[in-house]
Order: C-alpha cells, then structure tokens, then sequence
C-alpha cells in the first residue's frame, strides 16, 4: 500500500505513537531484497485488523531488511498503521509459479483486506488454555550483535537484536541515538520454519500476560552459520497483551538470554 501521506506514524497495538513513523524516502525497496512494484510503497502483514484506544483501524507493517540499504543500515521500523492513512487499493503480489520464465510473479491491484490464510487456526497466534491472571512487564534489553540464530537451511545467521531492541541496535545511527525502545511480540517462534514474523510492537514497562500451559524455549545462539560456534542462549516465553479495544493478542517475545559466560538478562520482570 502507498501512504497517503509522506510520512505517517508507527504505533504499538493500542494506538499510541512508538515514536517512528514511515518516511516515503526510506521506502526504496533493495534489488535483492524486498520485490516492491514502486518505491514509496508500504509492506503490510495484513493478517488481521487491530482498533486502537480511539477506535481505529490499524495494520501491521513490516519493517526490517529488504529496503535500500538493508540492516542495520535500514530506517525502516516496524509498527501497526492506520488504515485510514493507506491508500484505498494497494498492490498483491501473486506468485506465478505454474507460469514458465516467471519466477517473480506478478502484481495485481488489491483492496484493503485482511489475511486469509490457515495462520491461527492453525496455532500461530492463537488463545493457549491457562492464561497467567498476574502479568510480568516488559523490560527492553539489547542482545549482543554475535548472538545469532540459523535460518531453516543453516545458510545464514540472523541477529536475535530485532526481537530485543531493534530501535537501539538497528537502523541507522540517527535513529539509534533517539532513545526510543521496544520489543516484539511474534505469531510463532524462530524454530518454526518462517517463524519470528512479528505481530505487534511491545512498549518498555507494558503489561505481558504468560500462558502457564505453554513451555518456554530455549535455543542457542551463534556468532555465524558456517563455524556454529556458541555464545549463549535465547529464552522466548508465549502469552497476551491487550490491544486499544482490550482484545488479547497472542505471540511470543523474548524470556531472558545470556550471553557468553556473563550473568542472565531478563526482559520481563514481575
């Protein structure tokens, strides 16, 4: 979707203002990144629609690498938008796999909607059985740059950072120095193939409810893909927060992690 205007704020899932907004300058998608039909235009996750304090609309966008630059040099955040500030009618990308020599796709006009896909019917996302009733709160810790997990095939490390504080450890220096913080709340985690998509931002000091019936996961981290070697650990905990219209919203975010033979971080206190 194109923003209707130059600039438009990122928001957490209650409609508050996180501090970025999306600049149409910082939407230039990569060659080999993100296939973008224009630059100035806007990547949506639009799995859902989530309403604000004040009632309205908002879907996520996602933010990260792919644009001109890619991270950590990207400006480019992620936050839940206002459907009111998107164009109407946007552009799906259709894959065209059955189409011989279009490996690409194709782009097609599309109206605002939201994702049909399996997604929580499939558990992504979905209520867990025994919902804490006493919530933990969110503290926004950085994970260090050589703590790393293995995409699916093992053929490269991603930074954990973007799930610890993205908005102090990526982007470019300007926007770093800024002081704003925040997490993410994830529909599943980063063993699951394509896991780690995030679903919603989490402010420092917010409200997490865990779910006492799911496990915590603990995964190693790595410094790089080809030697493997191990610095420390990565725990994600499952549970709620409320959006602006007091709907829980599930996903997993960062436990605690350690680093090396340092002491334990927590990212939630009581």
């Amino acid at each position: 979707m194109r923003p209707r205007a130059s600039r438009v704020a990122l928001r957490f899932a209650d409609g508050a203002e996180s501090g970025f907004a999306l600049d149409s300058e910082m939407l230039e998608p990569s060659p080999n990144g993100v296939f973008c039909p224009q630059r100035g235009m806007a990547r949506l996750d639009a799995r859902e629609v989530v309403r604000a304090t004040d009632g309205s609309e908002m879907v996520f966008h996602r933010g990260g690498w792919g644009f001109a630059g890619d991270d950590p040099a990207s400006a480019v955040h992620f936050g839940h938008v206002r459907v009111a500030e998107l164009d109407t009618t946007g552009l799906e990308y259709l894959r065209a796999d059955t189409l011989a020599g279009e490996t690409r796709g194709r782009w097609v006009p599309a109206a605002t909607r939201t994702w049909a896909g399996p997604g929580q019917s499939q558990g992504n996302g979905s209520a867990c059985g025994q919902r804490s009733p006493t919530p933990l709160h969110v503290v926004v810790q950085s994970i260090p740059g050589d703590m790393r997990y293995l995409n699916t095939r093992q053929t490269n490390a991603i930074p954990y950072a973007i799930y610890g504080n993205p908005a102090g450890d990526l982007g470019v220096a300007t926007d770093r120095a800024r002081g704003v913080r925040y997490s993410m709340l994830t529909w599943s985690w980063i063993n699951a193939r394509g896991g780690g998509v995030a679903r919603a931002l989490l402010r420092d000091g917010q409200e997490f409810f865990p779910c006492t019936d799911v496990p915590v996961i603990q995964l190693a981290s790595v410094a790089e893909h080809e030697r493997k070697d191990v610095t420390g650990w990565v725990a994600a905990v499952y549970g709620a927060i409320a959006s602006g219209d007091g709907k829980w919203m599930y996903g997993w975010t960062v436990y605690a992690h350690r680093h090396r033979d340092e002491g334990v971080v927590q990212h939630m206190r009581p």
